[in-house]
């Protein structure tokens, strides 16, 4: 399947940088519109967050289930032929238990986070930030079981295991995530490397950077999500325990050793750090009664306050930050937040039941005067030695990218030709992203290596 980004830029997941932030004070005027792109009634269960495949329109929610955890896919939000896909892997119970924050990477690979110490034995700590495809042919589809002992374990692509009741998760790069420990109340780095096949069971190759004086503390309950500002290397938090809102710089801490694996979350890890001294502001220390929900536009964040309904625009160009304002949506329990491609504000509401985009007519879209890339095909699917790219009547030069499940570029190229080849024989079996791109728009599609 084509999926289609609206955006001059490449989207970044975790660090919106088309505006400047300018464009979050336009609705603090004129009227804001919130349109209820779903609710119960599409399936919408208990969501804690939301996130879209860079590159689409489409949307994964996030619901909490207790014992268990699952998503709604939306495809076309708010469209006439918008559809909503529910969806939970047969391994969930273990996997995506009591999900409390998802982030999606721009290898279409995401990761989920969980409010809970251990699956299993009480004692345990083993419980931590596990790994999924976005591809729809992978997730809740491949390997789906009752546990039975001789079957892979769901469509699980990896798991590490360090961070019990982990609140919030925030993209980096590869299969890199920032993720809100709520157990060790601390800030880590986890970064999968390369996945093992879907279902399997081997981590040995994760590595984890534990920033062990970053301290922040969870609230039971309520998600503390977390963004980052990859430009300028800036985590920011809602620490919602202590009731504010910080922000870590990313680059410049110091590696004070090597960590042990507790006895009771015992794992092989190719690395497992210590980080001390990153820099830490206080961006944010009153006015906010329960924090949540948090995302950066250049020089703007917003926080949602799960209790008042409120969100909070602020200035970050310094710290502490300043209010600039608030957008009030009149309905306590909001969660997660997100700005999109286009400027729009999304979030879901765990009380209602809803998915919401906030619209505004002076807030500046992108949408009506891009080139889109011209229709394309690629085949043959699956494929072995060779891959062809066919656009129909292409009229621009259209750049290549094809990536592996990791998000390493097997092979780029620019071209106005109508068919371009890629020679695959040398690689690896397994499902790639081809992505086609211009100056205006970008399109990506999956294609799977025999």
């Amino acid at each position: 399947m084509i999926k289609k980004l609206f955006s001059v830029a490449l989207v970044s997941l975790c660090c919106c940088q088309h505006s400047f932030g300018q464009a979050m004070d336009n609705y603090l005027n004129g009227t804001n519109k919130f349109t209820v792109i779903a609710d119960a009634t599409n399936g919408i269960l208990n969501p804690q967050d939301l996130d879209f495949v860079p590159g689409t329109n489409i949307w994964w929610i996030l619901n909490y289930e207790g014992q268990t955890g699952s998503v709604n896919i939306i495809y076309e939000p708010g469209e006439a032929n918008q559809h909503v896909e529910f969806r939970r892997d047969s391994h969930a119970g273990h996997f995506m238990p009591r999900a409390s924050a998802i982030a999606i990477g721009d290898n279409g690979n995401f990761t989920t986070v969980h409010e809970i110490q251990n699956t299993a034995d009480p004692s345990s700590t083993f419980m931590g930030p596990a790994l999924w495809s976005s591809d729809t042919s992978i997730f809740a589809r491949l390997e789906q079981s009752n546990w039975e002992p001789t079957t892979l374990l769901g469509s699980h692509l990896d798991m590490l295991h360090q961070s019990p009741f982990a609140m919030g998760v925030a993209y980096d790069e590869g299969n890199a995530y920032w993720v809100f420990d709520g157990y060790n109340g601390n800030i880590c780095h986890y970064d999968f490397k390369l996945p093992h096949i879907v279902g399997g069971d081997d981590h040995s190759d994760g590595e984890i950077l534990r920033y062990s004086d970053v301290t922040v503390k969870r609230k039971a309950g309520t998600p503390s999500h977390i963004a980052f500002d990859k430009a300028n290397n800036w985590l920011y938090i809602v620490d919602n325990g202590n009731n504010r809102v910080i922000r870590m710089k990313t680059n410049n801490a110091t590696d004070a050793g090597p960590l042990s694996v507790p006895p009771t979350a015992g794992e092989p890890l190719a690395k497992y750090r210590n980080m001390t001294g990153a820099t830490v502001e206080v961006l944010v220390s009153s006015g906010l009664t329960n924090p949540c929900g948090i995302d950066i536009d250049g020089n703007r964040m917003i926080v949602s306050d799960n209790a008042t309904g409120d969100i909070h625009i602020y200035d970050v160009s310094s710290a502490p930050a300043t209010l600039v304002g608030k957008i009030s949506t009149g309905s306590i329990g909001i969660m997660g937040v997100r700005i999109d491609w286009d400027n729009r504000i999304w979030y879901v509401n765990r009380n209602e039941r809803k998915v919401v985009r906030i619209d505004n007519p002076n807030v500046a879209t992108s949408v009506d005067d891009k080139i889109a890339v011209e229709d394309f095909k690629v085949y043959p699917n699956p494929a072995h030695d060779v891959v062809y790219v066919k656009f129909n009547n292409n009229t621009q030069e259209n750049t290549i990218r094809m990536y592996d499940m990791t998000g390493k570029v097997m092979a780029h190229m620019a071209s106005r030709d109508n068919t371009v080849s890629i020679n695959t024989s040398g690689f690896a079996a397994g499902v790639y992203t081809i992505e086609v791109a211009n100056s205006n728009s970008r399109e990506i599609t999956k294609v799977v290596i025999q």
